[in-house]
């Protein structure tokens, strides 16, 4: 059946009913999820907080590794009882499977959720929000299926994005999250020659008080451009905050990755931001355990995360995912990747306390972006450091802050006396 026709049936039930939700995966997927509830929202719809409460469930799935993957199956069983509608990456791979093994299932196309939701027009008022800026990736990374389910790149219209951040702005929304598979291959696409950094410059002109986080950016497609990036963040309204997956430390393997940069390029970029702007905070991403990785290779990643000091790092043991390069590939035992990870992980926790020690006794400028729960409050400094206070203060509140301890993978604080 037609993927439009599945999603027109799945839209269709979304309405006048009591909806709950769950979202996996990445930046991307919340976004998509945002726009779904957007459109079961003016279609009379109420978002519920427990599935006991729902007349349907949606499930915004991903299968970015295989423990993931099975998971989605596990929730939908779990739910057998329900209406169920299911988006996401798992329907990119798996469609058939999904449809024969529940045939009452609701499909909704991920990759037509922006159109549907641009007939509505809405963006939901919140603290922060998601805005998608393309669909896609040009990369050949051996070992990852999200480019086979989402497809090649495409980059949305730059009037189309700017045009959303002024809704989300009017909307009240403090931090705005730009997001896509590679944020730095923006426009590449395109016949013009507008590439990310003249898409910031677009978005920081929009009148009001909020914030911009850039998503994942990566080495090779950011190189390229970096130094008109570098320029572009220097606006007020972007966090200095740099999301760079170098993913290993060895360009063996790298090269079996199928990355197109080496450890030193990646090195490179973290380098030069910090020599335009020192307290940048930098994340990345390592996949401990690939194919091939030896020792010394997984040594060369401890020695590059000593080397680089990193603020977030994502660690994740290599999955095989069937359909990729790598599905072919000699994969390392279980106990080998444990041990990986867990040396990375070491790593990372020694980097986050000795960067977090230097914080405390500073006063920092920053914003309210989140309420944690009763009591306590998330803010972000210009460098998107995650300092918690134990107030309550309404989001969108700047205030001077004193940073006063840290919990490894957060700061705490307190609001400074003038």
């Amino acid at each position: 059946m037609d993927p439009r026709t599945l999603t027109d049936i799945a839209l269709h039930r979304l309405k006048d009913i009591r909806l709950y939700v769950e979202t996996y995966g990445c930046t991307y997927n919340f976004g998509d999820t945002e726009m779904i509830i957007e459109i079961a929202r003016s279609q009379g719809c109420t978002i519920v907080d427990t599935v006991e409460d729902a007349d349907a469930v949606l499930i915004n799935t991903c299968i970015v590794v295989d423990r993931t993957e099975r998971h989605m199956y596990e929730r939908m069983d779990l739910f057998f009882d329900k209406v169920l509608i299911v988006t996401g990456c798992l329907l990119g791979m798996s469609i058939d499977r999904v449809l024969s093994a529940y045939p009452d299932i609701c499909i909704i196309d991920p990759n037509l959720i922006r159109s549907c939701h641009r007939e509505i027009g809405t963006v939901r008022a919140g603290d922060h929000a998601v805005l998608q800026i393309a669909r896609g990736c040009n990369g050949h990374c051996t070992y990852c299926i999200t480019r086979f389910a989402r497809g090649k790149l495409v980059s949305f219209p730059l009037e189309d994005i700017v045009k959303q951040a002024r809704e989300f702005v009017m909307a009240g929304v403090v931090e705005i999250q730009l997001t896509a598979q590679d944020v730095s291959s923006w426009g590449m696409d395109r016949a013009d020659d507008l590439r990310l950094p003249n898409l910031l410059r677009a978005l920081t002109v929009i009148p009001g008080e909020f914030r911009i986080r850039v998503g994942m950016a990566n080495p090779d497609t950011l190189l390229p451009i970096l130094d008109d990036f570098l320029d572009a963040i220097a606006d007020p309204k972007i966090f200095l905050f740099l999301h760079v997956p170098v993913q290993s430390g060895s360009d063996v393997v790298l090269k079996m990755m199928g990355r197109k940069y080496t450890a030193v390029q990646y090195e490179e970029i973290c380098c030069r931001a910090r020599e335009r702007y020192p307290n940048i905070r930098i994340s990345t991403d390592y996949i401990a355990g690939f194919c091939g990785e030896t020792a010394e290779d997984g040594e060369a990643s401890v020695a590059q995360i000593f080397a680089v000091r990193p603020g977030k790092v994502n660690i994740t043991r290599f999955s095989v995912r069937p359909g990729t390069p790598a599905a072919n590939m000699k994969c390392l035992p279980e106990s080998v990747k444990k041990d990986r990870s867990r040396a990375l992980t070491n790593a990372v926790n020694a980097v986050y306390d000795a960067n977090n020690e230097v914080w405390i006794g500073k006063t920092v400028d920053a914003v309210v972006t989140e309420v944690v729960h009763a009591g306590s409050v998330t803010v972000r400094d210009r460098t998107y450091q995650n300092i918690v206070l134990l107030s309550e203060i309404p989001v969108g509140t700047r205030l001077r802050v004193i940073i006063t301890g840290h919990r490894r993978h957060y700061l705490l604080g307190m609001v400074a006396l003038e």
